[in-house]
């Protein structure tokens, strides 16, 4: 028998590149939007998993999901930002529904919900990232205009800054100077901005694609254990029970929650079996182990 094909992600893909710059101001009193809702359901799944109530937490996880996938609107910079942080909180929903699945045992549903993010990641990037880029382009341009105008007249600006009272006639002077600075700081700003939304597009590529290689050689791996099987080759039931039935198997798992996430794979593996199903009772505490050798008296 390999060893543990079951790893779990503990940490969910929290995709803060940068400090992220203000949001684009929206109409007051809108519907809650998906990131919204994933923010406030996230803590409340969290606590259903730590309390191992795996099946809770996936029904939780699913129902954020979205009948249909919004369509990404490009009409305006401003939905342009919006459709591109909505569809990197769409594969942020996929991934929670990935590890809810994943800790119940339902490998290959999880490795659908990888994949749903990985297609919605790609979307986000062949959709947003011309707009995107040419928005960055277009403030970077601009940041870097008002810089060689600085620059240009850095002596005079330096010789004006240096005053500790400026005449009448280098009021408007210094005014122009100020304006500049703040033309360059906002060109600066929405720069990053839309770098940021280019950079969470992008990644969320690169991360969704390495999940779902994970995920898909962890369920190759454990299906070619079962088809080595000695006796019983190709036999999950029989599997899944000898490995339910391995203290020591079942001991390796550092951590109670890897444990009981993988006897719930082993549920789904052998549903109708005892010796699988009293297995995940004791990790639970509903029952004791069957057949415990009863320790010998001295005489």
């Amino acid at each position: 028998m390999r060893g543990h094909t079951h790893m779990r992600t503990h940490t969910s893909l929290v995709l803060t590149l940068l400090a992220a710059p203000a949001l684009i101001a929206q109409a007051p009193a809108a519907p809650a939007t998906l990131g919204q809702r994933l923010a406030a359901e996230r803590p409340e799944i969290k606590k259903l998993n730590d309390a191992f109530d795996y099946a809770q937490a996936q029904a939780r996880a699913e129902a954020l999901i979205p009948a249909a996938k919004p369509a990404f609107d490009k009409s305006s910079v401003n939905n342009l930002h919006l459709s591109t942080r909505t569809y990197a909180d769409l594969c942020q929903v996929y991934f929670l529904a990935f590890q809810a699945a994943d800790n119940n045992g339902q490998w290959e549903k999880g490795l659908e919900y990888l994949n749903k993010a990985l297609d919605t990641a790609k979307e986000n990037v062949a959709s947003g990232k011309e707009g995107l880029t040419e928005q960055r382009d277009y403030w970077k341009k601009k940041a870097d205009a008002y810089q060689e105008l600085m620059n240009k007249n850095a002596d005079a600006i330096r010789l004006l800054k240096a005053k500790t009272k400026l005449e009448d006639y280098e009021e408007g002077t210094m005014a122009q100077v100020k304006g500049w600075e703040k033309e360059k700081a906002d060109g600066e700003k929405w720069s990053q901005f839309f770098q940021y939304d280019l950079d969470l597009a992008t990644r969320n590529v690169d991360d969704f694609q390495k999940f779902v290689d994970l995920q898909a050689k962890k369920i190759k791996d454990q299906q070619a254990d079962i088809d080595t099987y000695k006796g019983h080759p190709g036999d999950k039931d029989k599997w899944a029970e000898a490995v339910a039935s391995s203290k020591a198997y079942l001991d390796s798992f550092a951590e109670k929650a890897d444990r009981i996430a993988f006897l719930h794979r082993l549920k789904v593996l052998a549903p109708d079996n005892h010796k699988v199903q009293n297995a995940l009772d004791v990790a639970l505490g509903r029952a004791v182990p069957e057949k415990a050798a009863p320790a010998k008296k001295k005489r």
